[in-house]
């Protein structure tokens, strides 16, 4: 069976609402998570992304296909790297104007409903990561 997350407009939110998909169709957080990308997003998907979730790094994996550029490499830098390095979340300056940009019809995102556990996590915003208690702390 193959389910889809729709609502994701930036890389942090589809690692995050897939997540939280995840748990409103398996009834369960996921135990191990498998990006597939482009290779010269692993840094931003295994540090800051993981990082803002705090998602073991045991069980947190990437997958890079393809091929990367010196031009792609730069523009991951200047475009995602120093955005989301100050602001983790995504939630503020550019990088919510680009999510902004992303929904032009003003979809309402559904989540966390489904995924109660992580509401605090969805509601954080700042440039420090999230404190509060996640389902997966004292994992492996």
């Amino acid at each position: 069976r193959v389910q889809t997350e729709e609502f994701s407009r930036d890389s942090f939110e589809n690692v995050l609402f897939s997540i939280c998909r995840f748990r409103q169709l398996a009834n369960r957080y996921p135990e191990q998570i498998t990006i597939v990308s482009l290779p010269f997003k692993k840094p931003r998907f295994t540090s800051l992304h993981r990082g803002a979730l705090r998602y073991p790094q045991s069980r947190f994996v990437f997958v890079g296909v393809g091929n990367t550029t010196k031009e792609a490499e730069e523009g991951e830098k200047r475009n995602s790297w120093v955005p989301f390095t100050a602001d983790p979340m995504g939630c503020s300056g550019g990088l919510l104007a680009k999510k902004q940009s992303r929904n032009p019809f003003k979809v309402s995102v559904p989540y966390p409903r489904g995924c109660e556990e992580l509401r605090g996590l969805f509601e954080h915003c700042g440039g420090h990561t999230y404190g509060g208690p996640l389902p997966w702390d004292g994992w492996k």
